[in-house]
């Protein structure tokens, strides 16, 4: 399931993430499979249920992150101070990562759109014999 994460707090290692059914799940740190996430951040993850909750995420991956200044649609009286700082690898390794999850993300809607696609043929192959 997509979803977008609403809030998550770092020090406290939990947040909230809206799924594409509108609800919102609980994501707990040690369901993120070594991603980081934040407020904002597209992400594809695996709803589940336990005695706590019926809505809880795990195996989140992100898929997207905000661009520059995407951030104000969430708040929009904070601005965030640009510091000026050298590029290194770092920062090359960075934007070919977005490339690559913007690749997933376009990759996996693709095969969503043929599954349904394909579904709806066979509906139709079903209700025409």
């Amino acid at each position: 399931m997509y979803g977008r994460v609403t809030r998550y707090f770092q020090d406290r290692g939990y947040g909230f993430i809206l799924g594409e059914d509108k609800e919102t799940y609980f994501i707990h740190c040690s369901n993120l499979c070594g991603e980081h996430i934040a407020r904002g951040y597209q992400v594809d993850f695996k709803p589940f249920r336990n005695e706590r909750s019926d809505y809880n995420a795990r195996d989140v991956i992100v898929i997207d992150t905000p661009e520059n200044g995407a951030e104000v649609e969430y708040s929009i009286n904070k601005k965030r101070k640009r510091r000026n700082h050298k590029s290194c690898n770092a920062d090359e390794l960075a934007t070919n990562d977005r490339e690559f999850k913007r690749f997933i993300k376009e990759f996996l809607q693709e095969q969503k759109q043929m599954k349904e696609s394909s579904s709806r043929l066979l509906n139709q192959n079903i209700k025409q014999g």
